[in-house]
């Protein structure tokens, strides 16, 4: 019988063999990446075009293309689209980021057959209809208005555009004119230029079998697509800068402090990754722990990294009661101050090590989560053993290295603060 009164004991993996994705290739050398796992009959069809913000020559053009590719084809409606797949229990989706844009099939594998071509022809022969397009400009405006009268929101745009200027395709703002150049033509040209020929790579998992893998191999090669990449882009970068945007109907400010900073494949990122969910990552995170347990300045406050294919940025976020702003943002520069002048804990340490070991099993548990862990490695040219070994190095990180770590990159003049509210 289980002794209840007893803690069990923790064990903690110090590595895990995860299974590679077997890679084909199209006949015009177009990269398949096969992650065949799970226990359901099921299979994730992805496409990633590299066809993302940074590949558009103005805001929302990226976006709104990905975002109208299911509005008909010149075959079928929207409609007649979704209730086709429905049918079939079969669902898209799409996505959209700053480098790249994606489409994906769910379906039943015994279907696959069937619900391919409607992948296949909403990519190939998107119509963007023009009633369509009208909804879009006008549903986007008023979202757009309506969240720029959030302070969160304020601070979030305008944190990307003091990181990497206006310029920059990670930093350029969505205004309401953007909308209204918005086009059919537009649209058309973008998805002739850069989903047709831009093609960067495909993604199968799930239990699809050596049968449907052949089919939807062949089926993808009479579509003619054309691999593509991402352009170099090369834009002079803005130093940092501490702003504060007045709003004076604001109950809450808003508190955006980071700074540019490289990607995954940087020899620091790991280590930096690790001293951010120290500092703000986790719900014992010592941002949550002071700001919002012991101050009770917030709800939430978090800290984190993104990477992009040419760049990156580390960002704390929160929003307070206005009347604490400065008080919270002289706590956050303290957290930082203590992460750069004294070593962290081991128990502390611990800690996070048992928590991102949690996060990072979760995050390969199943065959469309374990494409996704693949996907990143691919698309941003990591060595290949990167996911296998994580967790020896998460283990192998010390309390030295975090705090040369923090000296190095978190210095109060290299940080950009955007605070917006009263």
């Amino acid at each position: 019988m289980i002794n209840r009164t007893q803690e069990p004991q923790v064990s903690i993996p110090q590595k895990i063999n995860i299974q590679p994705a077997r890679q084909h290739s199209t006949k015009s050398g177009i990269p398949i990446y096969i992650i065949e796992a799970g226990t359901q009959d099921v299979v994730k069809i992805e496409l990633v075009f590299a066809a993302g913000n940074i590949a558009a020559d103005m805001p929302l053009l990226a976006l709104a293309t990905n975002d109208l590719l299911d509005e008909g084809t010149t075959q079928h409606d929207s409609a007649a689209l979704a209730e086709a797949l429905d049918f079939f229990g079969a669902y898209l989706q799409t996505e959209n980021g700053p480098d790249w844009s994606s489409v994906s099939l769910f379906s039943l594998n015994k279907f696959t057959n069937q619900t391919l071509p409607y992948l296949l022809e909403l990519i190939t022969s998107p119509l963007f209809p023009e009633k369509e397009i009208v909804t879009y400009r006008q549903q986007g405006k008023q979202q757009l208005a309506v969240n720029l009268n959030k302070v969160d929101f304020i601070a979030r745009r305008n944190f990307f555009n003091t990181l990497f200027g206006g310029k920059h395709p990670y930093g350029k703002l969505t205004e309401e004119q953007h909308y209204d150049q918005i086009t059919s033509g537009i649209l058309s040209n973008y998805h002739q230029e850069k989903y047709l020929k831009g093609l960067k790579a495909i993604f199968l998992s799930g239990r699809p079998g050596t049968e449907t893998i052949d089919n939807i191999i062949s089926a993808i090669d009479q579509t003619g697509f054309k691999s593509g990449s991402l352009p170099e882009i090369n834009i002079p970068l803005p130093d940092p800068e501490k702003k504060f945007i007045e709003k004076k109907d604001a109950m809450q400010s808003a508190i955006r402090i980071g700074r540019r900073l490289f990607n995954r494949s940087h020899p620091d990122y790991f280590n930096f990754s690790v001293m951010s969910t120290i500092l703000g990552g986790y719900f014992g995170s010592r941002l949550m722990t002071n700001i919002r347990e012991d101050k009770g300045y917030t709800y939430g406050i978090g800290a984190g990294i993104v990477s992009h294919a040419q760049s990156g940025y580390f960002y704390i976020s929160t929003e307070v009661g206005a009347e604490v702003r400065e008080d919270a943002v002289k706590e956050i520069y303290k957290e930082i101050d203590l992460l750069r002048n004294e070593e962290v804990s081991t128990d502390e340490l611990n800690l996070v090590k048992n928590y991102l070991t949690g996060a990072f099993q979760r995050s390969i548990d199943g065959a469309f989560q374990l494409a996704d862990r693949h996907k990143m490695v691919l698309l941003n040219n990591l060595n290949n053993n990167y996911l296998n070994e994580y967790l020896e190095k998460l283990n192998a990180i010390n309390p030295s290295a975090i705090k040369l770590c923090a000296a190095k990159y978190l210095q109060t003049v290299d940080l950009s603060e955007i605070v917006v509210g009263q």
